[in-house]
This record gives C-alpha cells, sequence and structure tokens, in this order.
C-alpha cells in the first residue's frame, strides 16, 4: 500500500513533533515502572504491571503513528496561494443557490491540528472532503441536516 503525504502547518508539525518527544521520554519512563512492578513478584495478580503494560501499548501505538504521519510530511508556510485547496492552506468560500450569503474561510487542517487552527474544518468532515481539491470558481456540494448545501470557492490561500 502506497503512502500518502500529509500536509501540516508549520505549527501543527512542530506542535506533533514535541508531542512525539514527550511520548519517546515517557515511553522511558514506563519502562522503568514496569521494571519495578516485574521485581514485586507474582504478575498474574499484579495491577502496577498490568496498567504499565496497558500504558506502554498506548504509547508505543501513539508513537508509530506519529512517525509514520510525520515520515511523509509536507509542510505548508502561511501566505502559500495555491491552485487547488489543500490541508494548511484557508480557503474563501461563498454559499451559493438559496442559502446564500456572506463569504467563510475555511482552513481544512488533519484532525491532529483540529483544535488549534481557528476556523478549521478536518479533512475527514463533509466540508473537508467537499472542498479539498477544488479550484477557485468551482462548486463545492456539502450534504446538511436540511441537503445539500452548495459553496464557490472564491479564493484559495492568504
Amino acid at each position: 500500500m502506497a503512502k500518502t503525504e500529509a500536509h501540516f502547518t508549520r505549527e501543527g508539525y512542530e506542535r506533533l513533533k514535541q508531542e512525539l518527544e514527550d511520548l519517546k521520554t515517557q515511553r522511558i519512563e514506563i519502562r522503568q515502572e514496569i521494571k519495578e512492578a516485574r521485581e514485586q513478584g507474582d504478575l498474574r495478580e499484579n495491577f502496577a504491571y498490568h496498567a504499565a503494560r496497558e500504558t506502554q501499548g498506548i504509547i508505543e501505538a501513539r508513537i508509530n503513528s506519529l512517525e509514520s504521519r510525520l515520515e511523509d510530511a509536507v509542510i505548508l508556510e502561511k501566505g502559500a496561494t495555491l491552485d487547488s485547496v489543500v490541508l494548511g492552506v484557508p480557503v474563501t468560500v461563498r454559499p451559493v443557490g438559496d442559502g446564500a450569503g456572506d463569504e467563510r474561510v475555511y482552513t481544512i487542517v488533519a484532525t491532529e491540528e483540529l483544535e488549534h487552527v481557528e476556523d478549521a474544518a478536518s479533512e475527514e468532515s463533509p466540508i473537508g472532503q467537499a472542498l479539498l481539491g477544488k479550484k477557485v470558481g468551482d462548486i463545492a456540494e456539502v450534504q446538511g441536516p436540511r441537503g445539500i448545501v452548495r459553496f464557490e470557492i472564491v479564493s484559495i490561500g492568504a
């Protein structure tokens, strides 16, 4: 299976890189906890040992996920203007049709960045999926609770 590039803002990339370093530090600490719990004897009923092993599994899974995402990271710098909507670059849209209204700016981001970017939409959300890959002038259709909402792409980038 071919790997896909992961697009991040500079800030998002740095945040995830820091999280990875923190987890690697925790990895060392949890190994020590496991070692100490083993020394207590019978592991069948050793709660500290089993809890530490479970935590170790969670940490290792997250480390593997982050390493994989950051390995093929493409960092999108602020102010970039592109031909089509990609992760990390603001896109201005205007509703068309019956619900036409004011323009709105979205920045489509990786799920990991969602809480850190203002006016963000996840790449996995309906709006994110509808906007990705579109060009200026294209119409994106999003299934909303009251039916399909259509947006015209006004501009891409800063």
